[in-house]
């Protein structure tokens, strides 16, 4: 079993050292950086902050994460993770077009948003950092694997266009994805969702 995970593994690893480690800096760096500037933003406008907090509302509820109980199914909440990472990695296909970007800045500007929200109001963030951190710890680290890798293989593919030959091809490309889904990030989204599901709610509960 060992040996089989270390074959698996070592792609990404050469990935890793290859480029992709450099994509994870450069991806958490701006992913941070755009949740406190989103959250600045919409701390500072209104007007912002009361349509954003509309958009938020009906993000929300269009997302049906609940059980027959109404309780967050973690099966649900798992499988729209893994689908954002999915898809996200996916955009990367298009070459010389860095759509992953454009999801993580997305990802990022919801967070900043969400977290002006809790800040205009008399809601302590306190209670926002408990609705996040539990699960975030997993899920966090995963997405921006995602996004990362999304821009490793744009990267790979625009300059296998632009025909180099040390750009890997698609196969490898679709190869790493896969890999990084199955092995590290199931992992990681599949604690998140467990997380979210059961020790969320009780962590936020201690500050309502």
């Amino acid at each position: 079993m060992r040996r089989f995970l270390a074959a698996q593994f070592a792609p990404v690893l050469r990935a890793w050292r290859n480029g992709y480690e450099a994509e994870v800096r450069r991806a958490a760096i701006a992913f941070f950086l755009l949740v406190f500037l989103a959250f600045g933003v919409c701390l500072a406008v209104p007007e912002l902050r009361l349509g954003f907090s509309a958009y938020l509302q009906h993000l929300f509820q269009g997302m049906d994460l609940t059980d027959g109980a109404g309780n967050l199914s973690p099966l649900l909440l798992l499988a729209n993770n893994l689908r954002a990472c999915a898809v996200t990695m996916l955009y990367g296909l298009i070459p010389f077009v860095r759509l992953p970007a454009l999801a993580l800045g997305v990802n990022a500007v919801l967070l900043g948003g969400l977290a002006a929200c809790y800040a205009a109001t008399d809601t302590t963030m306190l209670l926002y950092a408990a609705s996040l951190l539990p699960h975030g710890i997993f899920e966090l680290p995963a997405l921006i694997l995602a996004f990362s890798m999304g821009l490793y293989i744009c990267g790979h593919l625009t300059r296998r266009c632009r025909r180099d030959p040390a750009a890997l091809p698609l196969g490898a490309c679709l190869g790493l994805a896969a890999r990084l889904l199955v092995f590290l990030l199931l992992p990681l989204l599949i604690l998140a969702a467990l997380t979210e599901a059961y020790v969320t709610p009780l962590a936020a509960g201690l500050f309502l």
